[in-house]
């Protein structure tokens, strides 16, 4: 990494981390700056102001995720495997990336989403998606928006992440195949 990459990074490290302490409004530049130990102008180089930080940070966080989803190769996998290997890839992320987890969902429980512009042209997002069309196009998932598709997978083993790390579920083999069976249900056409 170079020195300019670095301080980007310390940057958007600082932030998640403030973000996951304090909340998006409770997280101020000042605060960033400290963490960060950048300064304020070295902060408006990268990022125009607090709000398009948190854009670029979700962007990047969101790109990790994307990634991780595809861990496994769950493109070389049949129908519905495939899907099944995508939300365990998905679940297995959100337990071990608690932070970028709840920054996900903060963000897109938030009016940020709306400031969001979706980049298709990632080569992991174009992967991801084209595995998800092949199996609506061959008649295995219903057609249905992305959004919609994601809240009935992905964002169910978010959520039954979510519950694991606080201690409200206990998650073994059989509830992961019993929840990821159940979700391919909910979106397999009938």
């Amino acid at each position: 990494m170079t020195q300019e990459t670095d301080k980007r990074r310390a940057i958007l490290n600082a932030t998640l981390d403030l973000i996951a302490e304090h909340g998006f409004h409770g997280t101020s530049m000042s605060m960033i700056v400290k963490r960060s130990q950048v300064s304020a102008g070295i902060i408006y180089h990268y990022f125009e102001n607090k709000d398009d930080l948190i854009v670029a940070l979700y962007d990047e966080v969101k790109v990790d995720f994307t990634r991780a989803m595809l861990i496994g190769a769950p493109q070389t996998l049949p129908y519905p495997d495939r899907l099944k290997r995508i939300w365990r890839s998905a679940y297995e992320y959100a337990v071990s990336h608690p932070q970028e987890t709840s920054f996900i969902e903060q963000f897109e429980n938030s009016p940020y989403l709306h400031m969001w512009k979706h980049d298709e042209s990632n080569e992991d997002t174009r992967t991801l998606y084209g595995l998800i069309e092949q199996d609506m196009a061959s008649g295995y998932i219903q057609r249905m928006s992305m959004e919609v598709l994601y809240v009935l997978t992905i964002g169910v083993a978010i959520n039954l992440a979510k519950r694991q790390i606080a201690g409200s579920v206990i998650v073994d083999e059989t509830l992961l195949e019993q929840v990821a069976m159940g979700c391919l249900r909910a979106v397999e056409s009938s």
